[in-house]
């Protein structure tokens, strides 16, 4: 699990009438099989996490998430993989002595080996203060800490290859959907897309109907983020600071600033179906026949809400005729077993 000859995943494109209808062109980037036990965006954002622990000569690593995190399961697989120990901090202490109410990927994380320690929601809420935190790092001097979510700096610049690859394989596209939690992915998709060659179509002159070769026009991309949890309003500063963070990293390889292309990016707060780890009866049936119809997987916690979302925005017409759109797979499947 390195930074370097990352895993390439398909897009597949999806037909449909509906699509049809509205005269756009949608693939699915297949991102939950870019590795067998850590799927899809947690990949990218733990990559350079692990070479940053091991540099530092850490041996665990320690981290915070809820009952169904897809970041709990991901760490704990990675750690397990790469030989260091882990160690999870769990909102909610009624489930301590109750592993038969443990989900599945409570379950999934404890036999991967991490130490899962159940906390109050009260103490939970001091996990990214300072001194919180560096009592931690006390009490396990061995660990390298992962914020909830594993979004942090250097996760934001793990997704560098994943736009670079998915630009290869759909250079025309002009939409991106993923699903929001923390916000580190969505910051990290507008960061690596922002640091991709502009992509410059020719400009028709209405009078000739010929191309010139003087005028042209820059492609206009945007990343969309689908909330997955109420009153996500709060992350849109959060993910404004992590990009700004990242744009002043040397981690990636340097960027001609003059190649550098703006993407407009909006975190779609509306669709979280009741909150996190929740589904509304119309999410849970538009899961059911968006499966059958193209026998691909969705997990209910996000990528479900974020498929649904794109289909919601198409049909009230935010989603221009002759768009090409990506929708982000990121993994995650181990939440369809509660």
């Amino acid at each position: 699990m390195t930074a370097k000859n990352p895993i390439k995943t398909p897009l597949t494109p999806l037909d449909s009438r509906l699509f049809d209808k509205y005269q756009v062109k949608v693939w699915i980037k297949r991102d939950d099989l870019n590795h067998p036990t850590v799927q899809g965006n947690k990949w990218h954002k733990l990559k350079y996490n692990l070479q940053q622990a091991r540099k530092m000569n850490k041996t665990t690593l320690l981290t915070f998430g809820g009952a169904y995190s897809n970041h709990i399961v991901a760490t704990a697989a990675a750690a397990n993989h790469m030989g260091f120990k882990s160690i999870g901090f769990i909102r909610g202490d009624e489930l301590a002595n109750h592993p038969e109410k443990w989900s599945h990927t409570l379950k999934t994380a404890a036999a991967n080996g991490m130490q899962l320690q159940f906390i109050n929601r009260q103490d939970y809420r001091q996990k990214s203060d300072e001194n919180t935190l560096k009592n931690l790092q006390l009490q396990f001097p061995q660990a390298y800490i992962l914020p909830e979510g594993g979004t942090n700096d250097l996760a934001v610049l793990g997704f560098d290859d994943l736009m670079t690859e998915t630009t290869q394989q759909c250079p025309d596209w002009t939409h991106l959907f993923t699903a929001t939690g923390t916000g580190g992915t969505l910051a990290g998709l507008v960061h690596a897309s922002q640091n991709l060659t502009p992509k410059i179509t020719p400009k028709i002159t209405p009078q000739s109907n010929t191309k010139s070769e003087n005028k042209t026009k820059t492609l206009s991309r945007h990343i969309l983020g689908v909330a997955v949890l109420k009153n996500a309003d709060y992350l849109i500063p959060q993910i404004q600071n992590l990009i700004y963070s990242a744009s002043q990293k040397k981690y990636h390889n340097d960027v001609n600033p003059n190649q550098t292309l703006p993407v407009n990016w909006r975190l779609l707060t509306q669709y979280h179906g009741g909150g996190y780890a929740k589904q509304s009866s119309e999410s849970r049936q538009f899961q059911t026949e968006f499966e059958s119809q193209f026998s691909i997987l969705l997990d209910p916690i996000y990528t479900n809400k974020m498929v649904y979302a794109f289909y919601q925005e198409l049909i009230k017409g935010n989603i221009k005729p002759g768009s090409n759109i990506i929708l982000l797979h990121t993994g995650g499947l181990q939440g369809r077993t509660r």
